[in-house]
């Protein structure tokens, strides 16, 4: 009867360390692959908290350029369709800005609006002359960092990588769960600091926040 009990107890026991070994694993694992990104969203946590401990940082550049006669001429020439996809090979090529957010056309001006992190960049195209007018502006690297926080016209690879890092980061926390239910017997204050981890802010929010 005792063996059967050793058996069922020592088998309890694999058990938990074989969960523990697991989650042991897991838990460098996606810390080890979600560290430096948590690094960043808290560093950026802190940029966005604070914005009055950071001046702006703005800087603007400009440039015109006028597209050849003959070049011109074939534009005239063309289907609007082809007048577009035209203009904007000449704006990537000259200027690297891929695709633009926006495109507002009228008789007069074309204009391209290509917002990105940190600042904005846009094109303006003459319809009479061909003349073409680029201007960039970039509000420093602390607004690069809080755009990027956000995902804020940063495009779907971007974003991708904030899912992936949150992911990561509710990895941790879980496998973080699970090592701490193993070895909460061992280190009593567990439980009462994870429960005023959770009361510290919940009762910041229902007292303080208006």
């Amino acid at each position: 009867m005792s063996d059967k009990k050793g058996a069922a107890k020592g088998g309890k026991v694999n058990k938990k360390s074989q969960w523990a070994r697991w989650s042991r694993t897991l838990h460098w694992t996606s810390s080890a692959l979600g560290l430096v990104s948590l690094l960043f969203f808290s560093i950026t946590g802190i940029t966005l908290n604070h914005p009055e401990w950071f001046k702006a940082d703005r800087h603007t550049e400009t440039a015109t350029l006028t597209l050849e006669a003959e070049a011109f001429e074939r534009w005239q020439s063309a289907s609007e369709s082809t007048q577009l996809q035209q203009l904007l090979s000449v704006i990537n090529d000259e200027f690297g800005l891929g695709v633009p957010r926006q495109i507002d056309r009228d008789e007069v001006e074309w204009f391209f609006d290509y917002p990105r992190p940190g600042g904005v960049a846009s094109v303006v195209f003459d319809v009479e002359s061909g003349e073409i007018f680029y201007e960039s502006t970039s509000d420093g690297a602390v607004s690069l960092i809080n755009d990027l926080h956000k995902g804020r016209h940063s495009g779907f690879a971007w974003k991708l990588f904030i899912d992936v890092a949150a992911l990561l980061g509710i990895f941790m926390s879980i496998t973080g769960i699970f090592l701490l239910v193993v070895y909460a017997g061992k280190r009593t204050s567990t439980w009462p600091l994870v429960g005023l981890g959770l009361v510290i802010p919940l009762a910041l929010y229902l007292w303080l926040v208006p």
